[in-house]
């Protein structure tokens, strides 16, 4: 792993603020002078297998906050440029990335609330008892985890660092 720190100051969302890091012969920008997290280099193979540069100009590559509430909030903003990000544009690309056992847990979390929302609230209490919640999930299990967590296209990519497989989703 290469970085080239380019300025140790306070965070202000200016392209001289930003850290240049190499992996996998992935170029790419965070905030951080740190090293990059493994869901971070899960975002950067991703990236890199998709072939995500404009005109040979490195991304950035932004970790979100991460809240206690949901188990998803592994968040990454993608921006196409360090020129876009420091224009303060809307990130081009978000990508969440999970373990196998947290994607299975949003899995879940993600159909329970179709059927809550959607699906139950259109039954009539009457009848809402012959409803199989159960054989309705392993129904709608058969498209697979992206068709849920993947609000772009349904795909779900994987990426192994150190050992770990990471699924990266992306959010829109």
């Amino acid at each position: 792993m290469q970085t080239n720190t380019i300025k140790k100051e306070e965070f202000s969302r200016n392209a001289d603020d930003l850290v240049k890091h190499t992996f996998n012969t992935f170029d790419f920008y965070t905030n951080s002078a740190d090293e990059p997290s493994d869901r971070l280099k899960a975002v950067a193979v991703t990236l890199r297998d998709d072939g995500y540069h404009i005109e040979d100009e490195p991304c950035v590559i932004i970790e979100e906050e991460l809240s206690e509430y949901h188990v998803d909030d592994y968040r990454f903003d993608i921006w196409q440029t360090v020129n876009s990000y420091k224009s303060f544009e809307h990130s081009d690309r978000e990508y969440t990335v999970m373990t196998d056992s947290e994607a299975d847990k949003a899995w879940d979390e993600s159909l329970d609330s179709y059927l809550d929302e959607c699906v139950l609230s259109e039954i009539p209490e009457g009848v809402r008892h012959y409803f199989d919640e159960e054989k309705w999930k392993d129904d709608a299990k058969i498209d697979g985890r992206g068709h849920s967590l993947n609000h772009y296209d349904g795909g779900e990519e994987e990426a192994n660092i150190n050992d770990v497989d990471y699924y990266i989703y992306r959010r829109n």
